[in-house]
């Protein structure tokens, strides 16, 4: 399957954007690790920007990083958003709630539990009246996200906005989850070539290999080991660094007893 990619978004401490993690990749710029600031979406209006989780605030900062950078508009693309957990704080909350006394649950809260809160914030917000799927498949959520947006943008005829991300759990359940910081990317992928691609994606599935590919600047380490949607990091990298004429291959992860494997072109 060859798809082809127009815009992408990144977001982690220390990394509040793609142009960051570019010149940070490169070797342009030093990374300074700092702790993570959530920023309010500025698509969302104000009553909804005061009620919307992490999570939300994540997926949608990446989402319109990559809109933004594809010169796209929101009601152009369908959504593919994957995550493993959902909103960690607002599950915990909510349990605890449920344990000590539950006629409080919060509606907010409870709103926001389900697993799709970020891809229906985003379809909301942007207008967009094409298919929006919400997905998980434990730690392997971003290579089933790649291979469900691959065989949608290739079915349809709308460019797809990928989205992964993960945040946090609150204590006492961050000890069983073990996400200990947040991370998002995003990719805009098309069917056909874009006015302006940013490189072209070859996908297979490939029997035998296991382990997926690893960054290769250390700092990304410790997030790549601890979060699901840091899955996206190695192929990320590749886009920064890959010049015309490479052809860099990134294994992103198993789907099933298959190996999701990319091979980049520009």
């Amino acid at each position: 399957m060859r798809l082809w990619l127009s815009g992408i978004g990144i977001s982690a401490a220390g990394v509040p954007d793609w142009e960051t993690a570019k010149a940070i990749i490169a070797g342009d710029r030093d990374f300074e690790a700092s702790e993570y600031r959530y920023r309010a979406p500025e698509l969302l209006s104000g009553a909804e920007r005061r009620r919307c989780p992490a999570s939300v605030k994540l997926a949608l900062d990446v989402a319109e990083q990559a809109r933004i950078m594809a010169g796209l508009e929101g009601t152009d693309m369908a959504g593919v958003f994957a995550s493993m957990t959902g909103d960690g704080p607002i599950v915990t909350r909510s349990l605890e709630t449920l344990a000590d006394n539950p006629h409080y649950l919060s509606p907010t809260d409870f709103h926001n539990s389900v697993h799709n809160a970020a891809v229906g914030y985003w379809a909301i917000a942007t207008g967009s009246r094409h298919g929006a799927t919400s997905l998980t498949a434990a730690e392997e959520s971003f290579a089933a996200a790649l291979l469900k947006a691959a065989m949608q943008v290739l079915s349809g005829d709308v460019p797809v906005m990928l989205c992964a991300y993960e945040v946090p759990f609150l204590p006492p359940l961050d000890v069983k989850v073990g996400i200990p910081v947040p991370f998002g990317a995003a990719l805009v992928l098309h069917g056909e070539p874009p006015a302006a691609s940013l490189a072209s994606l070859d996908i297979v599935l490939e029997e035998g290999e296991t382990a997926p590919s690893r960054p290769l600047r250390d700092f990304w380490s410790g997030v790549f080991d601890t979060n699901p949607a840091a899955r996206a990091i190695p192929l990320a990298e590749q886009i920064a660094l890959m010049e015309p004429g490479e052809t860099p291959v990134v294994r992103v992860g198993a789907v099933g007893s298959s190996m999701l494997t990319v091979t980049l072109a520009r």
